[in-house]
């Protein structure tokens, strides 16, 4: 017989892990387990509350919606609550859940909408004589976050519809998987932590203070129910959403109505096969009654709709085996260990390594060399190995031990505070090196054309770059002699780097691989200071008091500026050459002076960043989403909703190319 104190304090557990990652999902947009980790939770918590009955009121946490509301944020009361899905975890609770409430109310017939479960987070839209009031986030149900201005820049969500009676509207906004590859990407080369999965990325996305930052990351929406509305929109649920679409919202078209169990298995079936095709990310299959009537009988429970329910897919995992762990050192010294996996098909992809995260990983995985894995895709996109299967492991299989000591400079390893990663702290690790200076010399950066990862390597290898600064030193005559470069390869770098020398400070401030500066804080500073000199003497109050640099930021520029290896390097950038001036974009013209502008579509004769240099070169302001403070919105082909937003907008002038151009008489 079971340990009645076992179980309650084994429930106990339960509940606080539930409601502790709740927190950092819904609350801090930064999971530390997967949905399917955290879905096995919930499972075996409803299981052990069913078989011990007189600990049912310890399941509360399960009766609460998921709360996204931060302390210091603006809020609205919803017109009409906002509700979270029940979960059903296979077809067979998703078969009696529908055939109890149909044996229950025999006089409708079965009919059932399904929908792909997206996974994003939830928005209330409020409009009023066809015009968007108010945006805002679930919430706690009650009442959610104001995002309406960072809800404007969505192109999906139209500022105004036909419809001019008050209506509430339900949806998702999610981030497309290309858009959130390449945010990672950006964050990866500005040290910043990556996004989990593209639901965090989202959501995190919709609370920034800056719109225009928003509005980068291309954020998108579905929109599938209403919340308070007229009566004349008490329509069944497949015609709700041929009413939204006509209305110009975005709905997803992959709905489709069953009138029985076998058509809901192949179409539940069809989507977890076909997940990993979409562009963008679902979870599972949200199920509905059709009939409105049917609906309205049923009502609701304290947190679920009774005539709904989400279906979810379970994450799809592989066992493998664990060849070898690598411990890679990136440009902060930071190590990471890599696992390197026997090749398995994983969610639409060959997996053959995955991330290992670092030192308490691998003491909670207890991994060792060779052992059998079980491997899924962290939110379907990053491998990450979940367990090791024990049965399976070989006899004195050894331990994965994470070095104290950096495996490239055998410097010891150190924590930094209460963090969990460990940094190799040698300014002169040569894996450090060779990823400062890739940083360094890249695009985004200083912009060293030919100066790439296979060269870099090379000239440390032979000696010719120990630090940054001896990018401006080089011995071109050595290189000359290297194999496969002549006179014009060696000339056009060096021309490469001698440009390179004229950079705007911003640009030498974020390839100077400052923790936690990407190209936008980068700006700010030069921006703000204009000289490099002036960011040296900066404390870290004066630093603070930049719009949108924290604390944390502040800490670390101080920090960089007055470490005397960086002090060194600086100086003798400056005595090779290296600008150290902030230039302000200079004004052809005050022609367009006071006037704010607003580039949409495709143009002909420009590029958007082009034609915006262009305004920005006769005085004119750049916005970044449709409002009244909006002067003018040059479009090109396909404008998409910032077109149909400005029509509304009486003070707004529409100009094409062509008119734009007559205007500044070019």
């Amino acid at each position: 017989m079971a340990n009645i104190k076992q179980i309650e304090k084994e429930i106990e557990k339960l509940r606080d892990e539930i409601e502790y990652h709740n927190n950092l999902y819904y609350h801090n947009n930064d999971p530390e387990i997967t949905d399917f980790e955290y879905d096995t939770l919930v499972i075996r918590f409803k299981e052990l509350l069913t078989q011990y009955p007189q600990f049912r009121d310890k399941g509360e946490v399960l009766e609460k919606v998921g709360n996204d509301l931060l302390d210091d944020g603006s809020t609205i009361t919803h017109k009409e609550r906002m509700y979270s899905l029940a979960n059903a975890y296979s077809l067979e609770e998703v078969y009696s859940f529908f055939q109890k409430i149909y044996s229950a109310y025999p006089k409708y017939d079965f009919e059932v909408v399904l929908e792909q479960k997206i996974d994003g987070f939830s928005i209330n839209l409020f409009y009023d004589q066809g015009k968007l009031q108010y945006a805002t986030t679930r919430g706690d149900g009650f009442k959610g976050e104001v995002i309406t201005s960072n809800t404007l820049t969505i192109a999906d969500i139209p500022n105004q519809i036909p419809y001019q009676k008050s209506l509430e509207v339900r949806g998702e906004v999610y981030l497309s998987l290309p858009e959130f590859m390449r945010i990672n990407k950006e964050r990866e080369e500005s040290n910043k932590k990556l996004f989990a999965n593209p639901r965090n990325a989202a959501a995190g996305t919709i609370k920034l203070k800056s719109s225009e930052e928003v509005e980068k990351r291309k954020l998108a929406s579905f929109i599938y129910s209403l919340g308070a509305h007229d009566s004349d929109l008490d329509i069944n649920q497949a015609e709700l959403l041929e009413f939204l679409k006509k209305e110009g919202f975005s709905v997803n078209q992959h709905y489709q109505k069953a009138k029985s169990l076998v058509e809901i298995k192949e179409y539940c079936d069809l989507w977890d096969k076909k997940r990993t095709e979409l562009a963008y990310e679902i979870d599972g299959i949200v199920l509905k009654i059709n009939n409105i009537n049917l609906q309205k009988e049923l009502g609701f429970t304290v947190k679920s709709p009774k005539w709904a329910i989400a279906y979810k897919f379970k994450a799809e995992e592989k066992e493998t085996i664990l060849l070898d762990v690598q411990f890679q050192v990136g440009r902060t010294g930071a190590v990471t260990p890599r696992a390197i996996l026997e090749p398995v098909y994983l969610a639409g992809t060959t997996v053959s390594h995955a991330t290992l995260h670092n030192a308490d990983e691998l003491e909670r995985l207890d991994i060792h060399y060779q052992d059998t894995v079980r491997v899924i895709k962290s939110g379907e996109i990053i491998p990450k190995i979940l367990s090791v299967n024990l049965e399976k492991r070989k006899s004195k299989a050894n331990k994965v031990v994470f070095p104290s000591r950096c495996p490239i400079c055998n410097t010891s390893l150190e924590k930094a505070g209460d963090e969990a990663i460990r940094y190799c702290i040698n300014l002169s690790c040569p894996a450090k090196i060779q990823k400062s200076i890739e940083h360094f010399t890249s695009r985004d950066t200083m912009d060293i054309e030919g100066l790439g990862e296979a060269l870099v390597s090379l000239l440390i290898e032979k000696g010719l770059v120990k630090t940054i600064a001896d990018i401006y030193r080089l011995d071109y005559d050595k290189i000359r002699s290297f194999e496969g470069f002549g006179d014009k390869s060696v000339s056009n770098l060096k021309k490469a780097i001698d440009k390179s020398k004229v950079q705007n400070l911003d640009k030498l401030i974020f390839a100077l691989g400052i923790r936690f500066v990407g190209s936008k804080v980068a700006s700010l500073l030069a921006e703000h200071f204009g000289t490099m000199e002036k960011i040296q003497e900066a404390d870290s109050v004066e630093l603070e008091e930049i719009s949108e640099i924290g604390e944390k930021i502040a800490a670390s520029v101080y920090d960089f500026f007055h470490e005397p290896k960086n002090i060194a390097l600086i100086e003798e950038l400056k005595d090779l050459g290296v600008n150290f001036t902030y230039k302000q974009a200079s004004s052809k013209s005050n022609l367009l002076e006071s006037k704010s502008f607003l580039v949409t579509g495709t143009l002909e004769k420009y590029t958007r960043k082009e034609i915006q240099e262009l305004i920005k070169g006769n005085g004119g302001k750049i916005l970044s989403s449709v409002s009244k403070n909006l002067d003018y919105l040059i479009i090109g082909d396909s404008p998409g909703s910032k077109l149909d937003k400005a029509q509304q907008i009486a003070s707004i002038t529409i100009l094409n190319e062509e008119d734009f151009l007559r205007m500044i008489n070019r």
